[in-house]
């Protein structure tokens, strides 16, 4: 696996690119926050999609999402709060129509009350914050950390979201699952072809891509049946499901299958995007940038006070099961609402300066990670590999800057955002 963090592979390019992701998708290559914003002064919640409102095409909407419906977009801090809390009436299960979801299998994006209650419980006690210290940063992370950063040594200046933000995470999570794994890379990339990329493949190459993944996932499951490890696969063996009669179970082979799909999807991409806005902030403020290096007490808010102002995921789709009424705008039942966090972290009603990065703010709930029952359940971990990796760069370049010899990097993108490179000088 060193060889698969430390190498130097074109495929780093493209699988980890913000611009190109969104320019695959019709998003100009710009920063919307601004209007996301004004499309919350015109109103707590609006009629239309984000993209609609915002004039943008549905571009694979039918894959990401599944068929056209009636879509409401809530914008205010308070609709959005609400949006995420309300789970029975905005409900998760509206993933069960995205194709790329129902690649992956049945999993706990796409789960509702008892039933996502009893299987995110399975994994959870994996990815709360003692275990995520004592499993997580000792095993995986801090050793990544410092692999990646010894092959930066002797160098005057890099671009760290492909030397960086982009292997951390990746290497991470499948450390973490596929613990035998020879290739991450060439993991990831069979995982997206077959689930969420698979619109851009042939149907015969996603099912091979399908094929090979499941190859990876039942050998280790095998392995870990005989011989148990101090990893994800094996804690999902060895939890119980506890189902709503009262009686218990194991997780069948296809659910552990969907369970680690999942958590290598949303663990590799959301840390990659969100490491690289927080070394951005912090470097672009550089104050922030020394406070933190003298207290590192100041990380974690510096990285929450990111995750507000620039969310990497700014808005997650729920379905109505009822008429509700939200800010005075009455929802029907069965229609589609986006929960624009991207307008609700910023909205002026909640906080002062919304617009500006201060890792000092007065602590409020935000939304970055999402709220209520489907709050992200690797945040811990993601967390803590920020930090890591912060802490590191502090530690051996103290004086670490921006490269202003390279194009200002920029905030881009609509549906996944991101930095479009951090370049920075050692030197």
């Amino acid at each position: 696996m060193a060889d698969t963090i430390t190498a130097d592979d074109e495929r780093y390019a493209e699988m980890f690119s913000v611009a190109d992701q969104d320019a695959n998708r019709g998003v100009e290559d710009r920063d919307y926050s601004g209007a996301l914003n004004a499309l919350r002064e015109r109103g707590p919640v609006l009629k239309g999609s984000p993209r609609a409102l915002l004039g943008l095409p549905d571009v694979h909407d039918a894959h990401y999402l599944g068929p056209p419906r009636e879509t409401y977009t809530l914008l205010s801090y308070h609709s959005c709060e609400r949006g995420f809390r309300e789970n029975l009436i905005f409900s998760s299960e509206v993933y069960k129509e995205s194709s790329g979801i129902d690649a992956i299998g049945p999993n706990i994006l796409a789960m509702i009350g008892q039933e996502h209650r009893s299987y995110r419980a399975v994994g959870q006690p994996m990815f709360l914050r003692p275990r995520v210290l004592d499993l997580w940063k000792r095993r995986w992370i801090d050793d990544a950390v410092a692999m990646l950063l010894d092959r930066l040594h002797g160098r005057d200046a890099v671009d760290l979201n492909m030397e960086l933000c982009a292997r951390l995470p990746m290497y991470v999570v499948t450390r973490g699952i596929v613990t035998d794994a020879a290739d991450a890379l060439h993991f990831r990339e069979h995982l997206t072809r077959s689930t969420f990329g698979a619109y851009a493949v042939s149907p015969e190459e996603a099912a091979r891509s399908r094929a090979e993944v499941d190859r990876i996932l039942g050998d280790t499951i095998a392995a870990r049946r005989v011989e148990p490890g101090d990893d994800v696969i094996s804690g999902l063996l060895e939890n119980d499901l506890k189902l709503a009669d009262g009686t218990s179970r194991k997780l069948t082979d296809q659910e552990i299958f969907s369970y680690c799909k999942l958590i290598i999807f949303a663990g590799g991409g959301t840390t990659w995007r969100q490491l690289g806005i927080t070394i951005d902030a912090l470097l672009t403020h550089d104050h922030f940038w020394e406070e933190c290096r003298d207290d590192r007490s100041l990380l974690e808010p510096a990285i929450d006070e990111a995750l507000r102002w620039r969310a990497t995921d700014p808005y997650f789709p729920r379905l109505t099961t009822q008429d509700v009424e939200v800010e005075g705008v009455l929802i029907p039942k069965g229609v589609r609402v986006q929960i624009c966090l991207g307008a609700g972290n910023r909205d002026p009603k909640v906080y002062e300066r919304p617009d500006q990065y201060d890792i000092h703010r007065k602590k409020h709930h935000h939304m970055g990670l999402g709220l209520g029952p489907h709050r992200c359940l690797g945040m811990d971990v993601a967390k803590q590999e920020m930090i890591a990796a912060i802490s590191g760069l502090m530690d051996r370049w103290p004086h670490l800057r921006l490269d202003s010899d390279q194009p200002k990097p920029r905030f881009v993108g609509l549906d996944h955002r991101g930095m479009t490179a951090v370049p920075v000088r050692f030197r």
